[in-house]
């Protein structure tokens, strides 16, 4: 480190001025870079984890909401909703639902069997097989009302 004057006087250390500036363009290229990762997984809409988690921050809660659910019909017109046990590795895979309408009917007949078995019913006992799209609202009291249903698929298992 060599001191040297500055114009007015005061001594300053070339060596730590050159540090300083070195740490200054480290810091900035680091932040520089931060963001430009964070923009671009944000506008790619990759959800990386720790970068993003905006889905889990981006959903507007409001008292309305929407779901799916798997409806067995016996022959007699006795329905009975599908809910899957949480003790079984079948039980995790609700989230297929939505996607059901567009599989083959193959791929259809083989996910309901399998899911019915899972329930604990027999796929012979059961006539038909319905995915309902049930939207409810919150009422005053706190309470979900069922506001409007929707059959998405029919299939016999």
């Amino acid at each position: 480190m060599v001191a040297t004057r500055t114009g007015d006087g005061r001594a300053a250390a070339v060596g730590d001025e050159r540090d300083d500036a070195h740490e200054s363009r480290i810091a900035r290229r680091v932040t520089i870079g931060t963001i430009v990762v964070l923009l671009l997984v944000a506008l790619v809409q990759l959800e990386l984890w720790p970068l993003t988690a905006f889905r889990l921050f981006s959903t507007v809660r409001t008292g309305d909401s929407a779901g799916l659910q798997l409806v067995a019909i016996a022959p007699d017109g006795t329905q009975q909703p599908l809910r899957l046990p949480g003790d079984q590795v079948l039980s995790t895979t609700g989230h297929q639902y939505p996607d059901l309408p567009h599989e083959s009917a193959a791929v259809q007949r083989a996910k309901v069997r399998a899911w019915l078995v899972a329930c604990g019913i027999d796929p012979a006992d059961v006539a038909k097989v319905e995915l309902v799209r049930t939207s409810r609202s919150a009422h005053a009291s706190g309470t979900p009302q069922v506001t409007a249903t929707k059959v998405l698929l029919e299939m016999t298992p």
